[in-house]
């Protein structure tokens, strides 16, 4: 069989819709024939178009969808071309020109495409540069292996980034878990903070209502009392006017100077307004305390009391985080001769860096916390603290002392380089205390951690000429203090 024979047949029986080779063709009325998919698609198509007609894609002529009829003759060509062309089992393949039907075996450069002789001598192909398939397909296979090496170096490079892809969004994903409950914490603070400062507000409220209720009930009980007076007066009056002349005249001037001076007793000075009307508190101020505070505990070290430098009068834990006095009170400090300190140090020495502490000052009439240089000890004269009366001018850094201290249960001072101590001020009495250390910038701050962090003094832009320890006392009030675990 010739390839114009060939040509002709596989025309014959090529789909006009899909133009592959028919694929159980169905028959419409017209006699035309189509793939089962391919008509069975259009008819589909035609019912959801505003005519809704089906029409014969290729005259036009209209037919009923149910009128399909399987072309099996049609089928059978089909399958015998496909044996003669392709060999059994085969799937078509483009091996015959489509214009002329003669064999693909040459290869057009400028076009890229598979030609025949004819299309060699055609218009079309005129001047350009045809090779055989063979020659063409040795110069592209080289072409494509360089090709296929760079695409699979890319390939290469692509699934290396997608790795590192997927290691970095793990890497990200847990950063972001800690840092979601870091934000969750951070913000649960300051809630907290606020309902504090809220509660807070509110007892102070409450008291200054039960205050002004009392005053106004103690009024009313009063002006009680005298009503009930008046009322008695102005009843024997009218008793008196309206009896006898005996009882006109009996006891006539006691009860003329009754009534004389008789004076209403206006009650004390009723309360009007609030003393202090409520503001809300200064949030970026409250915001940027506590961050500094939150700054600051990034640097908290683990100190402990060192016992070697604790006197007798002192007791320390097994944990040796809480010290107490248990000596005897004295009264008569002049009179002392025998040398007593209250005082401890911390067991860890600091030479450089950023460190932070706290202590626990909580229900205690007096102490004195902070630092100092590791040569002068913690051996003071005990007649110096007795009944925290007139702190030693020793406690000043000149001394090497960086220290504030509460006397007589609610003096907070600070010990400066003057002879007279700083007094301070403290809205909210501290009952833990935290102290920070930096010893590149020679300052040491204090805090007021039941203030949210409230700073309350720095000992700034000092030089320390030795390693520094942190400095306990608890003077002789024998509520102990206790140094705080990191974080807790």
């Amino acid at each position: 069989m010739t390839s114009a024979v060939l040509v002709d047949i596989q025309e014959e029986v090529t789909c006009p819709i899909c133009l592959d080779l028919l694929t159980e063709p169905l028959s419409i009325d017209c006699g035309h024939s189509f793939c089962q998919a391919c008509i069975t698609g259009n008819s589909r198509q035609s019912d959801i178009s505003q005519e809704g007609a089906n029409s014969c894609p290729v005259c036009g002529s209209s037919y009923q969808p149910g009128n399909l009829r399987p072309n099996r003759h049609l089928a059978n060509i089909v399958e015998r071309l496909r044996e003669v062309v392709l060999g059994p089992g085969e799937q078509p393949k483009l091996i015959l020109c489509a214009h002329h039907g003669e064999k693909l075996q040459l290869f057009c450069k400028e076009d890229g495409k598979v030609i025949c002789w004819r299309c060699e001598r055609s218009q079309d192909h005129r001047g350009h540069h045809t090779f055989l398939m063979e020659e063409a397909a040795q110069e592209y296979q080289e072409k494509f292996q360089e090709s296929l090496k760079k695409l699979r170096k890319e390939q290469q490079d692509a699934e290396n980034l997608q790795a590192v892809i997927r290691e970095r969004r793990a890497t990200w994903k847990n950063q972001m878990e800690p840092e979601r409950h870091r934000i969750q914490t951070e913000f649960n603070r300051l809630r907290s903070i606020l309902d504090k400062e809220e509660q807070r507000e509110l007892k102070r409220l409450e008291k200054e209502e039960r205050k002004g209720f009392s005053i106004m009930e103690e009024a009313e009980v009063e002006l009680a009392q005298q009503s009930q007076s008046l009322r008695e007066l102005i009843s024997d009056l009218e008793r008196r006017c309206q009896g006898s002349t005996m009882e006109l005249l009996q006891d006539a001037s006691d009860v003329m100077t009754r009534s004389e001076f008789w004076t209403l007793r206006e009650p004390k000075a009723l309360p009007n307004k609030l003393r202090s009307a409520f503001r809300a508190p200064d949030l970026k101020k409250m915001l940027r305390v506590f961050r500094d505070l939150t700054d600051v505990q990034s640097y908290w070290v683990d100190v402990t009391l060192n016992p070697y430098t604790a006197n007798l009068n002192l007791v320390l834990s097994k944990n040796r985080r809480q010290v107490r006095f248990v000596g005897a009170k004295m009264y008569e400090p002049c009179y002392l001769k025998e040398y007593c300190a209250t005082s401890v140090l911390g067991f860890q020495h600091f030479s450089s860096g950023k460190h932070y502490w706290e202590v626990d000052v909580a229900k205690k009439t007096a102490w004195v916390l902070g630092v100092c240089s590791e040569s002068v000890g913690p051996t003071l004269p005990f007649n110096q603290y007795a009944d925290n009366q007139n702190i030693h001018p020793r406690f000043r850094p000149q001394g090497g002392y960086w220290v504030i201290g509460l006397q007589h249960k609610h003096e907070y001072r600070a010990y400066e380089d003057t002879f007279a101590s700083l007094i301070l001020s403290m809205p909210v009495p501290p009952r833990r205390i935290g102290i920070f250390l930096d010893y590149e910038a020679g300052t040491v701050s204090f805090y007021n951690v039941t203030n949210h962090g409230f700073p309350i003094y720095t000992f700034s832009k000092y030089y320390f000429p030795t390693p520094l320890c942190a400095y306990f006392n608890p003077c002789t009030c024998a509520v102990p203090m206790t140094l705080r675990r990191p974080s807790s």
